[in-house]
């Protein structure tokens, strides 16, 4: 079993992250993390590039994805590990959300037009790096032009849930997720469950497929951390964590190592893996 401390919960450029999988291992490697999570939404891109870094610094990659989705009228995240990124269904599923991507950032692009605030596409795809866009791209985009000072400040005001130019995104049904993410041989997580208020859920996910829950997480309070960890244990879901690090000028302060776990924690990870696939 391996030993020192990981980190189940990190995004890239292949996503909306402001560092690079090479430059998350380095970052990682100097916090003396042992092994770190990929999960860039909607997309596991990134996960060829981190392994390479990887063996380079003697870091344990673990391939991951987090899903958005649609349940009880609530928008709630699922983390996926050890997905086969190969899996035809899981492979044509992202594309959707791909094409869903752009063309949310068209529309939102339009009405920031109308606000007086001009933005090419090609401009948030430069600050995007790769190829799936997300709002941080667009607010970073906007604040390169002048019409914001901080990313925040373009949340605030203008791309914000409820502000002018936002536009709901695509989220798949939780279930069809749950699916997606079993079939592909990989185990289901409940990102962050504490952002969402509604633990009364909980009990009808495990029945739907659940497997674990995000117990550690920045925004979690040490008495969130105790209460999940409690519902771990009377549904006997794994128990993972991890820092969310998407970069400080996407609107966080959080950094690689926030949270870190005992690499026991993966280590059942693996073991269920193992177990079912």
């Amino acid at each position: 079993m391996g030993r020192g401390y990981v980190d189940l919960h990190i995004h890239t450029t292949f996503s909306d992250g402001l560092l690079n999988p090479c430059q998350v291992v380095e970052e990682a490697k100097k916090k003396k993390i042992t092994a770190i999570g990929i999960t860039d939404h909607d997309t596991m891109q990134g996960i060829a590039c981190a392994e390479t870094a990887g063996k380079k610094y003697g870091l344990e990659i673990i391939p991951g994805i987090e899903l958005s989705t649609s349940y009880e009228d609530k928008e709630l995240h699922i983390l996926g590990y050890f997905c086969n990124p190969e899996n035809s269904l899981l492979e044509n599923t992202l594309e959707v959300v791909k094409a869903s991507r752009y063309d949310r950032m068209r529309k939102m692009i339009d009405k920031l037009k109308k606000l007086d605030i001009n933005i090419a596409l090609s401009e948030v795809l430069e600050k995007a790096g790769g190829d799936m866009l997300g709002r941080p791209h667009l607010a970073l985009a906007i604040c390169q032009k002048g019409y914001s000072r901080t990313t925040a400040e373009v949340f605030a005001k203008y791309i914000g849930n409820s502000c002018p130019a936002y536009v709901e995104r695509y989220r798949l049904c939780f279930q069809d997720a749950l699916n997606l993410i079993l079939g592909a041989g990989g185990i289901p997580v409940l990102a962050h469950p504490g952002l969402y208020k509604a633990d009364q859920l909980i009990p009808s996910m495990v029945r739907m497929g659940l497997l674990g829950i995000e117990v550690f997480h920045p925004e979690h309070r040490i008495v969130d951390r105790y209460r999940y960890i409690k519902i771990a244990r009377k549904y006997g879901l794994l128990i993972t964590g991890g820092s969310d690090y998407h970069g400080k000028d996407m609107g966080s302060s959080d950094f690689i190592g926030t949270v870190r776990l005992d690499y026991k924690y993966l280590h059942k990870l693996k073991e269920l893996k193992s177990v079912l696939f």
